[in-house]
């Protein structure tokens, strides 16, 4: 992590997450609401540590219901939800058939078809937003979560 001495502010990447989704670690399946700083999470590119965990609660946030089995065969298992903002890294013949590429990175609220994956408003949610000091694909239940660079207060 840099800090930016002028402004008080460092650059983290960010991934949110609704509080109950797993999220696997090195320690094993963890709902990403227990979560703590220094844990370390399994990630496309080997293990990463959490710099910063920020736990709130969202009122009338769009999130997206991706229903079982609509990834890949089994995949999610049972059905997820996903900040619809958050972008996701898509793999496979649907990357490739909707998307034009393998892998594809797309915020969650693109896959939303209004049947089987769709955006639905949450009334109130506890939502956490995870910091890594570098850019990660994280694994988050079934899905694959990537992170977003953003500037954010220095934490003393």
């Amino acid at each position: 992590m840099s800090a930016t001495p002028s402004t008080g502010t460092e650059l983290l990447h960010l991934v949110r997450l609704a509080a109950e989704t797993p999220v696997h670690t090195l320690k094993g399946t963890i709902p990403a609401g227990d979560l703590q700083e220094g844990d370390r999470l399994i990630a496309r590119s080997g293990a990463v540590r959490l710099a910063r965990v920020r736990r709130e609660v969202l009122s009338d946030i769009d999130m997206v219901r991706v229903g079982a089995s609509t990834m890949a065969h089994n995949r999610p298992e049972a059905p997820q939800i996903m900040p619809a903002e958050q972008p996701l890294l898509l793999r496979g013949e649907r990357a490739d058939m909707v998307y034009g590429s393998i892998p594809a990175k797309v915020p969650a609220g693109r896959i939303a078809d209004g049947k089987l994956t769709r955006i639905e408003r949450m009334k109130e949610l506890r939502v956490v937003t995870l910091g890594f000091s570098a850019p990660a694909a994280i694994y988050a239940g079934d899905l694959q979560p990537v992170t977003r660079p953003e500037e954010v207060p220095v934490e003393a």
